[in-house]
């Protein structure tokens, strides 16, 4: 998803429907996605109305939980690594951000599991980690144009956190929530971040 000014709007979060995206279903040689947790707790975080980097008309939401469903139609993962009071980060032409890995498009798109094993291998050399959902963005595009090349009318980015300890193989930045956010709130995944570490405490 394109860097953009902040205009998340912070909601009093809701229960999560029950009729959700389904769970995504991985082999077990592959990083484990939410299978040992059979109730989830995804709320809707954040909103943006009229998202400027989205077709006209259209929104962006952001979703937080300790253990959320993989929604359908995934256009990215990331790969939220944390060290007590500070999270992973990478270099990137577009400045510091999580690790990420695109998932393709149309009949090429890899499965969320298959894109996250493919991350776990580039940011911590091994594949064979047991991870969870810990939020996702969803865009909301009613009417999409021509330029527009993801699902409608949703795309979900998942953010996955791995259970256990983890060290990055790969350069890249540990840092605070404090330190990071002049530079970082802005960030579509921001919001997952911030409720990750409130529910550490």
């Amino acid at each position: 998803m394109a860097h953009h000014t902040n205009q998340c709007t912070a909601l009093t979060p809701p229960c999560c429907q029950a009729a959700g995206p389904r769970r995504a279903t991985v082999a077990r040689a592959r990083p484990l996605l939410c299978e040992t947790h059979a109730v989830t707790d995804e709320q809707l975080i954040a909103t943006t109305p009229n998202a400027e980097w989205l077709p006209t008309g259209s929104s962006a939401e952001v979703w937080a939980g300790a253990h959320c469903q993989v929604p359908d139609d995934c256009i990215i993962v990331r790969l939220l690594l944390i060290r007590g009071d500070r999270f992973f980060c990478v270099p990137t032409v577009k400045g510091l951000d999580l690790p990420t890995q695109p998932l393709g498009r149309d009949g090429e798109r890899m499965t969320p599991g298959d894109g996250l094993t493919k991350l776990l291998r580039t940011t911590v050399g091994r594949d064979g980690a047991t991870t969870h959902c810990v939020g996702y963005v969803r865009n909301v595009v009613p009417e999409p144009d021509a330029g527009y090349p993801h699902p409608v009318p949703y795309a979900h980015v998942p953010v996955f956190t791995v259970e256990g300890a983890a060290a990055p193989v790969v350069d890249g930045e540990w840092l605070t929530l404090d330190g990071a956010r002049p530079d970082l709130d802005v960030r579509h995944w921001w919001p997952i971040v911030e409720a990750a570490f409130d529910r550490a405490g």
